[in-house]
């Protein structure tokens, strides 16, 4: 087991630049996560990673073995880098049984054949398939393919697991079972994992640590709640959560000895964490996620009037449109206050989960 490190990657592919200037530490036997909308460069970092592509630039280390760089022409093969790769199709051969299948590298390999059934009824009893070995793919759920299909990997034991979106085939039920059956694999075995999604909720529930990217560039680096709770910029913040964060253009003033983020209607006390001196008056952008609002029927000090402009049941919790000034915002409650379309309705924000970003759409 070893840390995996990339230093300054670029990939371009012609005048397009996949991935630019990336620098990644992952820890032995984290949980990372790459996450990212379509076409922000993730996939191509795993492939590189995996050694099945080249960067353009740049080095890529896994403990204190250099396996690429382009600086000092050095290059290890994927065969020889210690790492599995599971691919968004399971790629299961359709003829072999899933014993078979599972048990086809180890074979390859020329293992002894005790050891390839011992390794092989081990690895799919920690998956839970230990009852299917005879079966073949054609007779297996998605869920139980993607099982095999890691299986697989497993058994000849890499260094790193690499996932390329492996739960997209699936329905959201099955994703579920998924998630917690892959977290709880990773605790078992402690490998190292690489994982890559355009899903924040996986992202979200299973990693150690997420690397938010768009258009190949790292946006941010952090545990999965420090990134909801602490987005280090606004695509970051717009881009994690569910529903999207309230975005409100204002500016920050002075007020006596205090400072403030006005915003539409609201006023609200900023606090710097880096101490005033640093503070000064400017543009910003308001964030406040739909859970950081709470609702009351009745006015109040440090309430804002509006009207509800829509209500949209979730089953557990209930999705509230409100029209503030211009400005629509989502307030998200978890009781039926039984609110009506038009009616009147006083919004609070918990003042501790104000974020606030400056003109270059970072976090202040």
């Amino acid at each position: 087991m070893a840390n995996i490190v990339l230093k300054n990657i670029t990939k371009r592919f012609g005048q397009v630049t996949a991935v630019d200037n990336f620098n990644l530490e992952i820890e032995d036997g984290s949980f990372a996560t790459l996450l990212g909308p379509s076409g922000c460069g993730k996939t191509t970092t795993l492939r590189m990673i995996a050694g099945l592509e080249d960067p353009t630039e740049g080095e890529i280390w896994v403990g204190d073995q250099c396996v690429f760089s382009s600086e000092r022409g050095e290059y290890v093969p994927p065969g020889k880098r210690k790492m599995g790769l599971v691919f968004q199709s399971y790629a299961l051969w359709p003829h072999l049984t899933v014993f078979d299948n599972i048990a086809f590298g180890l074979t390859i390999a020329k293992r002894p054949a005790s050891e390839v059934k011992s390794r092989t009824i081990a690895i799919a009893k920690v998956l839970q398939i230990g009852d299917l070995l005879e079966r073949y793919p054609s007779e297996l759920s998605g869920g139980q393919q993607q099982r095999v299909a890691i299986a697989r990997v497993l058994v000849m034991e890499p260094e790193v697991l690499l996932l390329d979106e492996p739960l997209s085939n699936l329905d959201s039920k099955l994703r579920m079972d998924m998630r917690a059956e892959l977290k709880r694999l990773h605790l078992e075995t402690g490998s190292t994992i690489i994982y890559v999604t355009h899903d924040q909720l996986e992202a979200l529930t299973m990693s150690s640590h997420v690397a938010v990217m768009d258009k190949g560039i790292l946006q941010q680096w952090a545990p999965p709640m420090s990134i909801y709770s602490e987005p280090a910029n606004i695509f970051t913040a717009d881009f994690i959560g569910n529903p999207r964060i309230n975005l409100i253009d204002g500016v920050l003033v002075k007020s006596g000895e205090a400072w403030e983020i006005v915003a539409g209607e609201l006023r609200l006390p900023f606090v710097s964490q880096t101490g005033t001196t640093s503070v000064r008056e400017q543009k910003v952008t308001l964030g406040l996620r739909a859970e950081d609002l709470f609702l009351s029927r009745e006015p109040g000090p440090d309430l804002f009037e509006g009207t509800v402009y829509s209500v949209l049941p979730a089953g557990s919790e209930w999705y509230i449109k409100i029209q503030l000034g211009e400005e629509v915002l989502t307030a998200t409650i978890y009781s039926d206050m039984n609110l009506k379309i038009d009616e009147p309705i006083w919004v609070g924000v918990f003042k501790d989960k104000i974020k606030c970003f400056d003109q270059e759409d970072k976090l202040l």
